[in-house]
């Protein structure tokens, strides 16, 4: 799908927005609560044997809160994302209650920082299930942390949604686990097609060791033996790696037509910087789009060239963006915080506010049990395209779009790019292909 046809689909939520929009001049305080992972501020457990999903789910049922618990990464080496995604929860939040909440039910947020740990992940979900008692959580952008928490949430019967990207914790049994969030597994084989185009055969992979680049990887590497696309190396670095010296002379040894980095958060604009700085000219095939924080750490001539599979876009400014409910999105969050974000991750929480608060309205309840029976019904024009849950996947997103980042906060749909720019592209730096 391109993206002149995503703005058609989503004229009509855009009038939503402005709608909105003009209600006031002032962006109205969320009715939020926000608590460190060591606070104990939560409130006391009714008792030991308490049902985890009826006492706050009767509360939100008779008007009065809809407890979303949350747990994100707000330290630590991608704190980056995990604030962004916080502060967009919290515009989310407001933009729902401003327009009747969850079935009357206003949401109040509770969130722990899970500090990029999965440890720290199953202890904070603790909290959130059996001390706060929240109706519904909403997962880290880190799918380590979802794939270590994600069980108990299952099993106390909590209606949940992840933010993270990885295709393993989403391949478990957890009926009450769903996500807006892309499947970087179905994006590696867009990947595969992409290479195919450009008329590459060899190809070298980066991935780091947390669960989304790994598994990610995985299937990548699959994929490319059944596409006769030759692995001529791989390299993997420890997530506390930042020197890749090691890992650059190897793939540069190797001499791949392109390479396929699977890096996470902190690694990836550490890492095109120092593979330019070793030499590598060529395109470099990402399963993230190149967010404007990747692309001044690398220097933006670095970044140029790195092409990715993903539903939507990151801009250097608003005016950049002609996605109009994007364009509203990245409105309120300027107005709220007096900058827009610089990774992806606030179209992540976005969508899945969206189709949480459609859940609710399906179903005609606030409890676990309805907005998971709900969720098959679920049709909404997320922010990089539609969004359905009929087949059974607990998936939202099944299509994406195809870019190649051209410098200067741009990106260029990819086939275009090769038809019109891949000659010059090839002039500037010196490579056949």
């Amino acid at each position: 799908m391109k993206l002149k046809k995503l703005t058609a689909l989503f004229l009509a939520a855009a009038m939503v927005f402005g709608l909105a929009a003009c209600g006031g001049d002032k962006e109205k305080e969320a009715d939020t609560q926000t608590k460190a992972p060591a606070t104990e501020g939560a409130k006391e457990t009714k008792g030991a044997d308490a049902e985890t999903k009826s006492e706050g789910g009767e509360a939100a049922a008779n008007g009065e809160t809809f407890k979303l618990g949350a747990f994100l990464q707000l330290t630590g080496a991608n704190s980056v994302a995990g604030n962004e995604s916080n502060n967009t929860l919290d515009i989310a939040i407001d933009y729902i209650n401003e327009n009747g909440g969850f079935n009357g039910a206003k949401i109040e947020k509770v969130v722990y920082d899970s500090q990029g740990s999965p440890e720290e992940a199953v202890k904070v979900v603790s909290k959130l299930i059996n001390d706060d008692k929240v109706d519904a959580i909403m997962g880290s952008v880190n799918s380590s942390e979802i794939l270590a928490a994600g069980q108990q949430v299952n099993d106390a019967g909590v209606f949940m949604m992840g933010l993270g990207t990885a295709n393993t914790w989403m391949a478990e049994d957890w009926p009450y686990v769903f996500r807006a969030t892309v499947n970087n597994a179905n994006l590696a084989t867009n990947t595969v097609e992409m290479i195919k185009e450009a008329g590459y055969t060899t190809v070298a992979v980066s991935n780091g060791q947390d669960d989304a680049s790994l598994s990610t990887a995985d299937a990548f590497v699959k994929l490319c033996e059944e596409q006769n696309v030759e692995v001529v190396a791989r390299e993997t670095y420890a997530m506390s790696d930042s020197d890749f010296s090691a890992q650059v002379a190897k793939i540069i040894a190797a001499d791949p037509e392109c390479v396929y980095m699977t890096n996470s958060g902190e690694h990836i604009g550490p890492f095109v910087k120092q593979l330019r700085q070793g030499g590598y000219k060529g395109v470099l095939f990402s399963k993230e789009i190149m967010s404007m924080r990747d692309a001044n750490i690398a220097g933006d001539d670095n970044a140029k060239y790195v092409a990715a599979s993903y539903p939507y876009l990151i801009y250097a400014t608003i005016d950049d963006c002609d996605v109009e409910p994007i364009k509203e999105v990245l409105k309120r969050y300027e107005e709220r915080y007096g900058e827009i974000p610089t990774t992806e991750v606030i179209y992540r929480v976005w969508d899945t506010m969206m189709v949480m608060w459609e859940a609710t309205k399906i179903a005609g309840s606030n409890e676990s049990d309805a907005l998971k029976d709900a969720m098959p019904q679920v049709k909404v024009d997320g922010l990089g395209g539609p969004l359905t849950y009929d087949d059974g996947t607990r998936e939202g997103y099944h299509t994406s779009n195809n870019w190649i980042y051209v410098g200067g906060g741009k990106n260029k749909d990819f086939t275009t790019w090769l038809a019109e720019d891949y000659d010059t592209y090839k002039s500037e730096t010196g490579r056949d292909k």
